[in-house]
């Protein structure tokens, strides 16, 4: 039997309830995963999402929703199915292959995010997820103009890789807009880790630039195929978008860290400031280091004490010596962090930093 509108809201206002928790506790285990502290991580998920999923299917994905929303409702049985596989990988068994579980769970949930960020209109609970936790409130959407905004992915060419960019709604050409450059880690994918981002810039209008790696991570030599990669997304993004070039930004995750480090310096005319983020000083940066190139740059350097792929004592080795050679660094040390995804990072530490560096000193528009 047909719902009436009001009956299939009140059916699924539970559920709406029960995504946002489910996004919330995945999204806070997986910023604080260790990996050999993994059934702990699969216990909590479990209870906190319970038989969720089956409750969805057997009470809510069989219903005949009012005409107007039939093609909501076809999308949300498809989006809970992402969110389930997502469970389900991660509660793999853990052993040697988890990891490789683990990030096709993290893909399961991205594509959940990309179809939940579209439906957030009927689901007033999940479109808290993609409000900051400071309160802040998105910019208020714009007329629709000539360019895409929202999430735009562009495919791979000849000349770079692909990347995902997020645009605000509330974009208009008449003003310059901020821009971060976040890179991921080692396997990562662009399109994956620009959702660590997705809060703060969307509350404080930055337009987001989250390149793939041309290989599984990113090339660590000066002038890298991955740089000239990079470089190519800059410049299509600047021809459509009206981009602040005295307010660009640069941070990566792991890996995203180690090339946060050899893009910013080597080409730190471009930036207002940089954050590596649980990253390691290559060796290759050494000649840019010994010339004294990109002293002037803001440099944030954030890292677990847990941090088991790049530890910490060399961490801070790295802090020492960039202090001794004059640059500007700050650094953020994590007691309780390790080495995993950086939602609250960005938006606690992160984001306030680049808020709270001056715009730098540009020769043209």
């Amino acid at each position: 039997m047909t719902q009436s509108t009001t009956d299939y809201t009140a059916k699924l206002a539970p559920f709406d309830a029960a995504f946002f928790n489910f996004l919330r506790t995945s999204e806070s285990i997986q910023e604080n995963l260790r990996i050999r502290e993994v059934r702990p991580a699969q216990a909590h998920l479990l209870e906190s999402t319970g038989d969720l999923f089956r409750r969805f299917d057997a009470e809510f994905a069989s219903l005949d929703p009012p005409e107007e929303l039939k093609e909501f409702h076809q999308r949300l049985v498809e989006t809970a199915g992402e969110m389930q596989r997502s469970f389900n990988l991660f509660m793999t068994e853990p052993g040697p292959n988890w990891t490789v579980s683990f990030l096709y769970s993290r893909r399961s949930l991205c594509r959940a995010l990309y179809l939940l960020y579209e439906l957030q209109e009927h689901l007033p609970e999940v479109s808290r997820y993609f409000r900051a936790e400071d309160g802040a409130q998105p910019p208020v959407p714009a007329s629709k103009g000539n360019v895409p905004v929202g999430f735009v992915h562009h495919e791979r060419n000849d000349e770079r890789s692909d990347y995902t960019l997020y645009v605000p709604e509330a974009y208009v050409p008449e003003h310059r807009w901020p821009m971060i450059i976040c890179l991921h880690g080692g396997y990562g994918e662009g399109y994956e880790y620009i959702w660590t981002w997705l809060r703060p810039a969307r509350a404080r209008g930055y337009i987001l630039l989250s390149p793939k790696s041309l290989d599984v991570t990113w090339t660590m030599t000066p002038n890298s195929v991955d740089t000239r990669s990079i470089l190519t997304m800059l410049q299509e993004v600047g021809a459509q978008y009206s981009v602040d070039r005295s307010r660009l930004f640069l941070t990566g995750l792991s890996d995203g860290g180690i090339m946060t480090y050899l893009l910013g310096i080597e080409h730190h005319e471009l930036f207002a400031g940089i954050a590596p983020i649980a990253g390691a000083l290559h060796p290759m940066v050494d000649p840019l280091l010994r010339a004294r190139i990109g002293r002037e740059l803001p440099i944030f350097v954030v890292h677990g004490v847990h941090d088991f792929i790049f530890p910490v004592t060399f961490t801070r080795q790295t802090n020492e010596l960039l202090k001794r050679l004059g640059y500007n660094v700050k650094y953020e040390e994590l007691p309780d962090w390790g080495h995993a995804l950086t939602y609250s990072i960005n938006e606690r530490l992160v984001m306030p930093w680049f808020e709270s560096l001056p715009p730098r000193a540009t020769e043209g528009p």
